[in-house]
């Protein structure tokens, strides 16, 4: 029996749970989260007696380290700011590690050494993107000579857009206008530069509906743009797509001065703007009852035995009505349970703290991309060579 520590049960973690529990009857599942409501929500959802849902704090580093006990892979689905308390924590514990999150890459890698002492794996931003992308970007590397440019198109929409903004939020509010408010990391022939987010505004098209959209420039390479570094000769960057109009609107908001965290007094109140924007927003805009559809497109270009080589990565996946499960649920957690199950089988045998980009650019990279098929989720990979 393989043991498995999901924390956060929000859509993502009750997918990841899901999806465990699933794939093999001898596989049980701890999901841990703060909110009661939402332990019972997940354990209706998933519906069987291998799931031990468990309300704990996990800012709090006795119940935090607690839970950790007895487990053979901790995965995380949670905030951005919890990311790093989980992370330590299973290095400490000496427990394998999979997160959805990948921020901060190189304090990540500072935790290397020892969990390759204590022979662990630790294993950041695992979902689409980071994670998907990742992965894709790393294979087209690995099948070229040479590598000049990368690019990255990556999205999760309603199906049909609605206002406010063309949009619904499919994760946390707070992670959605975060990375709509730093700026992006990109390569330019070797260097790391940063450019404004939401710039680079273009048009993409995929078949329809979805043959008018726009893309920009956000913060989501995380880990490649120091994993890649030497390998990509030009360009190296990541736009996100959204329905067209959608940038427009989040810059009217932010010129609204609505991203603001300096307080404003109203009625003898104090009202800070960013917080009063994510409770309305999270109030207006949640994906309930609508479709949602994950747009992916990745282009690699460079040379191949001398000849002009494009390797093209595209995915199309929709919400999967029979399951119940959101296509950025579905997109961002089965990576992460696939991985997370390849450890406990022995597949994944590195330790120390990776990346995707370095698991799954050769050998491993089929069998991830056959799991996500058999869980309904393709990747399609065109080559284009001169």
């Amino acid at each position: 029996m393989s043991r498995y520590l999901v924390m956060g049960a929000g859509k993502m973690g009750i997918v990841l749970a899901k999806d465990l529990i699933e794939s093999d009857d001898q596989n049980a599942v701890t999901l841990v989260d703060i909110s009661s409501k939402q332990l019972q929500k997940a354990k209706k959802f998933i519906g069987s007696e291998r799931l031990i849902p468990l309300q704990r704090n996990l800012e709090k580093e006795k119940q935090r380290q607690e839970i950790f006990k007895g487990q053979d892979v901790a995965l995380a689905a949670l905030l951005h700011k919890q990311s790093f308390l989980a992370l330590e924590t299973a290095v400490l514990k000496g427990v394998h590690f999979v997160d959805l999150v990948g921020e901060k890459p190189l304090d990540r890698l500072r935790y290397d050494s020892e969990a390759k002492k204590k022979s662990v794996t630790l294993i950041s931003g695992l979902g689409v993107s980071p994670g998907i992308t990742n992965i894709c970007v790393g294979r087209g590397a690995h099948l070229l000579d040479e590598v000049e440019k990368a690019m990255i198109y990556v999205g999760g929409n309603p199906v049909h857009p609605k206002p406010p903004l063309n949009y619904r939020i499919l994760y946390a509010v707070e992670s959605l206008l975060d990375f709509y408010e730093r700026k992006a990391l990109v390569l330019m022939k070797g260097k790391i530069k940063e450019v404004p987010p939401l710039s680079g505004l273009e048009s993409i098209q995929f078949p329809h509906p979805f043959s008018e959209m726009e893309c920009f420039y956000t913060d989501g390479l995380n880990s490649l743009v120091h994993t890649m570094k030497r390998k990509i000769k030009g360009e190296l960057a990541e736009k996100t797509i959204r329905h067209k109009g959608h940038a427009q609107g989040i810059e009217t908001l932010k010129e609204c001065g609505l991203f603001s965290r300096h307080p404003i007094t109203l009625h003898n109140k104090k009202i800070i703007p960013r917080e009063l924007l994510e409770a309305l927003l999270d109030s207006e805009m949640k994906l309930e009852t609508e479709r949602d559809v994950t747009l992916l497109r990745i282009t690699v270009e460079g040379k191949k035995s001398g000849k002009p080589t494009t390797h093209i990565f595209e995915m199309i996946d929709f919400y999967d009505s029979e399951k119940n499960y959101t296509s950025m649920g579905k997109t961002t957690s089965f990576p992460a349970s696939i991985a997370a199950q390849m450890i406990t089988s022995g597949k994944i045998v590195q330790r120390g703290s990776l990346f995707p980009e370095e698991i799954f650019q050769a050998e491993l990279y089929q069998p991830l991309m056959d799991a996500l098929k058999e869980r309904g989720v393709v990747v399609t990979h065109k080559i284009i060579s001169d």
